[in-house]
């Protein structure tokens, strides 16, 4: 481990009887300040990088984001609007969503970055200098908006940390996790916190089946809410609905990825802060807990669909999720 983050983890161990909960440990691997994989670490996306997105491999992502902000500004009746993208990567996609602008018309746009990350940060303003407004929150990029905003995101929610939950004695049982021999080790025993807002719960799952729910991603949809007035926003990433995502997934999509491979298993723990962990997103939370905030909710599409010219992706998925 690295040093901040064995203290960091230490720390936690120590404070919930030497063992904690799997979304804990994510979300100080993925976040810590100090030594955290995207706050500091994180080397890069696409050759060079630990992995590789679609902006990286087509320019069909942006050209349809584009004209999906084209046709929803349209039918709002702005002249003048402002864009945010939410956890932008490399800037890559900002990029090109810009570009597939006319001149005339990206004097209309006022395009917002939602970033944490230092690293990534640096590279973003590297390729778009001046042409974007730079923010550490949602809720400060909607404050510069006064509110009113078309969002998007790409792999953003799958970044999140998740709380990750099996199927034991017909109960449903929570990751923990514990060092044993100098190591980080699963454990599975009986959830300390309420379970999850979650339908997925309630189907009939065969025993041993691993699920995860990104109950963060909920509580960052309800900040949201709070500041944003009007608008909708795209999201587009792994997964699908939960019977797409664990259909012959016996033990989950829990997985990390360093140097454009791909890990699981006791390999998900080996160099926190050095590797991105990830999961599917399931499509029919997102919606969920949408229309519990009053939203509309769009159809789900395919990456294919919505962007004609991307590469084929069959666990890609695109939604709109709008505030009026």
């Amino acid at each position: 481990m690295i040093s901040t983050i064995r203290q960091a983890l230490q720390s936690a161990l120590d404070e919930n009887g030497g063992c904690i909960a799997f979304d804990a440990f994510m979300n100080i691997a993925l976040h810590h300040p100090e030594d955290g994989y995207y706050a500091k670490n994180i080397l890069g996306i696409g050759n060079r990088g630990d992995f590789t997105t679609v902006p990286q491999l087509t320019p069909a992502l942006g050209r349809a984001i584009a004209e999906w902000l084209r046709i929803e500004a349209s039918a709002r009746g702005w002249k003048n609007f402002n864009v945010i993208e939410c956890g932008p990567g490399d800037g890559s996609l900002a990029g090109s969503v810009m570009k597939n602008f006319g001149w005339f018309e990206r004097r209309q746009v006022s395009l917002h970055l939602v970033e944490t990350s230092d690293p990534l940060r640096a590279q973003q303003q590297r390729k778009l200098g001046n042409k974007a407004a730079w923010h550490r929150n949602i809720a400060g990029a909607l404050t510069a908006c006064g509110g009113k905003a078309l969002l998007y995101n790409n792999e953003f929610f799958d970044a999140f940390s998740c709380r990750v939950f099996r199927k034991q004695a017909g109960a449903w049982t929570e990751l923990h996790l514990k060092v044993v021999d100098g190591k980080l080790a699963e454990i599975f025993f009986l959830p300390q916190r309420p379970l999850p807002d979650s339908e997925i719960f309630g189907r009939d799952w065969p025993e041993g089946q691993r699920i995860e729910v990104f109950e963060s991603v909920r509580e960052w949809m309800k900040d949201l809410s709070g500041a944003w007035r009007e608008g909708e926003m795209l999201s587009v990433d792994y997964g699908g609905t939960a019977d797409e995502i664990y259909r012959r997934r016996p033990h989950g999509t829990l997985r990390a990825y360093r140097g454009q491979q791909r890990l699981i298993g006791d390999e998900l723990y080996e160099t926190p802060g050095r590797q991105d962990i990830t999961a599917d997103v399931n499509f029919d939370d997102l919606t969920r807990w949408a229309r519990a905030l009053g939203w509309q909710t769009g159809e789900m599409t395919t990456l294919e669909s919505f962007a004609p010219g991307a590469p084929r992706a069959d666990a890609f998925r695109c939604i709109s999720l709008a505030k009026m």
